[in-house]
């Protein structure tokens, strides 16, 4: 079923229309998440190349990405992905998630801001992933340059999985049986079930423009990107 309405939503929109993603049930990805209605997808717009125009198609990113990249499947992961999916729904209403025309600032986490480097483009060296302790590891405020417009996305207070965390505290406090492992991997599933069996907007509270003071980089000066400078160049005569 996730099959055919990744097939659909390329099928939708045939003027930048992606390929359908690799979204099968693997070992790492339960069938369960790959077959889940609601579990997010994006569509990314980059450049062709380095130095190179924007590219005339889009990416198509699913969960069972970001997992490859960030190397497992955890409760975290799937709650930054949805709730970046509110973000990007504001930013980029019925369009592709420009990844050269963002800023974002994430907690410190490293499922949440995994996902935020990764969906975003963002990279902490260069200045445009902000790393600010102040944010629960659900929180992302999210600013598209181009139009200077600002979103700040969280789970909202209903969803936020309080067991979840109390069952981390305990493993990071040392005190734990081996049994507490198997049940945080439990309460993580049962989190993004919940989180992937609804609409992301069910799940996110989300503030237009909010009024954030955004922290400093967190690494010192090593320059600017500049690999995508020219996305805008006209083609060739």
């Amino acid at each position: 079923m996730k099959t055919l309405l990744l097939l659909l939503l390329a099928l939708a929109t045939p003027t930048w229309a992606a390929a359908p993603a690799d979204n099968a049930a693997d070992w790492y990805y339960p069938a369960w998440l790959a077959e889940a209605p609601h579990a997010p997808v994006f569509q990314v717009r980059d450049t062709v190349n380095k130095y190179g125009r924007y590219a005339s198609e889009p990416k198509v990113i699913t969960l069972k990405d970001l997992i490859k990249f960030h190397g497992h499947f955890c409760g975290g992961l799937v709650e930054g992905a949805t709730a970046l999916r509110v973000a990007f729904d504001r930013l980029f209403p019925g369009e592709m998630i420009d990844r050269t025309d963002l800023i974002i600032a994430s907690n410190n986490s490293a499922c949440g801001g995994d996902v935020a480097a990764y969906l975003t483009g963002a990279r902490a060296r260069f200045g445009s992933h902000l790393i600010d302790p102040k944010l629960k590891e659900s929180d992302f405020v999210v600013k598209r340059l181009s139009t200077g417009r600002a979103v700040r996305v969280v789970i909202n207070a209903a969803t936020y999985p309080h067991d979840v965390r109390s069952q981390m505290k305990k493993i990071e406090s040392g005190k734990f049986e081996p049994a507490d492992i198997d049940r945080f991997q439990d309460l993580q599933w049962a989190y993004a079930k919940k989180l992937v069996s609804r609409p992301a907007i069910e799940s996110v509270d989300v503030t237009v423009n909010p009024d954030y003071a955004w922290p400093e980089p967190p690494c010192k000066d090593l320059g600017k990107r500049k690999d995508n400078e020219f996305k805008n160049v006209s083609e060739a005569h």
